[in-house]
């Protein structure tokens, strides 16, 4: 092998010489670009945390938007696009993360999720329930209104004469003033439902019901049905102020629900964010180390390769000069 190196040319000699510096130099960029390339992975995952961090909060941001409207429909709506956001955002990171690592984290992700947005929907069913429900209660009242005024009518046109005109006269007017008094503190109790509001709205309501007692014996066989009516009408009233509690407690537990899951989410995003770190920091020292011995080696090889060339070219040039010294001698 080195008689038929020692055969080639300088020229090719030289290409071989440059060729090996060149070959060793585009391992060394080989190594740098795919070390550069790890850590630009690696900066795009960590990126992909931050945006899921923030379509989060945009969604938290929407679901508190929402909920201080009252359940508005384009808060709804507003809503429902960041969590579509999100979700999308959250199914992606399974194809983008293919680090094993990552997969216990990424799964427990989607499926709090999911459960994340199965609150979300109890939570707009409620809100859209608890709309229905006060709804009927205007009705309700307007409705137990409408039967005190029939009844006061009633009582107007009675001749002024008569013993029992006065005494129904009042007990019309007690009616309405406890429908009054009801309607206030449900507006209250609706503004903001609590412990309080709720207990002074039955209290007041059973009070009302149990007026009608002395109504239905005061009021003859004629005003009976109208009696009847206003009854109904305040059960009916009760009845839509019950419904009414049960989706504020069920919208009380799907806040809790939904706080739970979001911290949930929170956890899961820093820990995969803390895994990206650890991995960016594992491919940055990898990346060093292989730097440093490809530059190891290649100066090995590089010094190795330049002796032996520079032998190749020598070693024939001293023995040409040998022999030209040897005939000039004679």
């Amino acid at each position: 092998m080195n008689s038929g190196f020692a055969n080639i040319s300088v020229n090719m000699k030289l290409a071989l010489g440059f060729g090996t510096v060149l070959f060793f130099t585009a391992i060394l960029a080989l190594v740098g670009w795919t070390s550069l390339d790890k850590l630009i992975y690696r900066t795009d995952r960590i990126g992909n945390i931050t945006e899921l961090s923030n379509n989060l909060t945009n969604l938290r941001v929407a679901r508190l938007q929402y909920m201080l409207t009252d359940g508005d429909e384009t808060a709804a709506q507003n809503m429902q696009s960041k969590l579509d956001v999100f979700r999308t955002h959250q199914q992606s990171l399974l194809t983008q993360f293919t680090n094993p690592l990552n997969l216990k984290p990424l799964g427990e992700l989607a499926d709090i999720t999911r459960d994340y947005e199965a609150s979300l929907n109890r939570m707009r069913a409620a809100y859209q329930a608890g709309a229905k429900v006060r709804g009927e209660m205007a009705t309700h009242a307007g409705a137990a209104s409408q039967t005190i005024e029939s009844l006061n009518t009633a009582v107007m046109q009675m001749d002024p004469s008569e013993p029992a005109r006065f005494d129904q006269a009042l007990l019309v007017n007690t009616a309405r003033q406890d429908l009054l008094l009801v309607g206030n503190e449900v507006r209250g109790y609706t503004a903001k439902p609590d412990e309080k509001t709720e207990k002074a709205v039955f209290q007041l309501l059973d009070t009302a019901i149990s007026h009608l007692d002395k109504l239905k014996s005061a009021f003859d066989a004629g005003n009976r049905e109208r009696i009847t009516q206003l009854e109904t009408a305040l059960r009916n009233y009760r009845a839509s102020i019950d419904a009414f509690k049960v989706t504020t407690q069920t919208a009380g537990a799907v806040r809790k629900d939904l706080t739970t899951q979001g911290a949930a989410i929170v956890k899961l995003g820093e820990e995969l964010y803390g895994i990206q770190m650890q991995l960016a920091k594992a491919d940055t020292a990898k990346a060093r180390n292989l730097q440093i011995g490809c530059v190891v080696l290649v100066m090995l090889f590089g010094i190795l390769a330049a002796v032996i060339i520079t032998r190749q070219i020598t070693r024939p040039l001293r023995d040409t000069l040998a022999i030209v010294e040897r005939i000039a001698s004679g």
